[in-house]
């Protein structure tokens, strides 16, 4: 039954990166812009963040917004919306506009503080999508630049570090949220152990977030980054 509800939760996602490899899209249609006036600083300022948040949530008309997600150096830096369910967002914008090429979402199962937080967002070998560019990170050489990524929220901007990157195909217990602390421990073992080169970062029961995007070598699988939160 564990495994049925996993692959429910990931059937809505692959349709419609089935359908981007179908549809031409306007790039410019999904543009995501920075409230004006506003500069999301790197620093952890816990009034400015609230600020930046309340902003973005106001120019979007959105109260789905829950945080902003930036890997530095990378094209990657896009509001998160949390739907009612993990398909809404799948063909529609932050501001709820319909559009195929969808959002970078959080899993409607999460919450904020949840200590495993999991990020959608779509792929396309014909579409240039945010996510696309995680692509990249399946050479070591990237990786070695680009290892770090932020989540801001109303209140904190978390500091996360990537410890795995890897192809699921069959097996895609990297979106189970349902686990006891012994099982919290193994799974994240399990999560290092898939990565396709030792990133050299441990890992043993910290908060992570996993970033999953479809992936097209193989057909039907998806591509993993396996990050865990880290002090500054």
């Amino acid at each position: 039954m564990m495994r049925k509800g996993l692959v429910i939760v990931l059937s809505g996602i692959c349709l419609i990166c089935i359908v981007l490899l179908l549809v031409p899209v306007n790039k410019k249609e999904i543009e995501i812009e920075q409230p004006r006036d506003v500069a999301v600083k790197k620093e952890k300022v816990e009034d400015v963040a609230v600020n930046v948040m309340e902003q973005y949530r106001i120019q979007y008309n959105n109260s789905d917004i829950v945080a902003l997600l930036d890997i530095p150096n990378t094209d990657i830096n896009t509001v998160v919306p949390r739907g009612e369910d993990n398909e809404f967002y799948l063909n529609h914008l932050p501001d709820k506009q319909e559009n195929s090429l969808g959002s970078v979402f959080l899993d409607y199962r999460n919450e904020l503080n949840d200590r495993k937080l999991i990020i959608y967002g779509h792929n396309s070998p014909n579409v240039d999508t945010l996510f696309k560019g995680l692509e990249q990170y399946l050479n070591s050489d990237y990786y070695s630049t680009h290892n770090n990524i932020y989540l801001q929220t109303d209140y904190t901007r978390y500091h996360y570090q990537i410890f795995s990157v890897y192809i699921a195909t069959s097996n895609v217990s990297h979106v189970n949220l349902n686990l006891t602390n012994k099982e919290y421990k193994r799974h994240l073992q399990w999560l290092k152990e898939e990565s396709i080169y030792d990133t050299g970062v441990s890992i043993y029961d910290e908060d992570i977030l996993i970033l999953q995007t479809c992936f097209y070598n193989p057909e039907n699988s998806y591509l993993i980054i396996a990050a865990k939160k880290v002090e500054d």
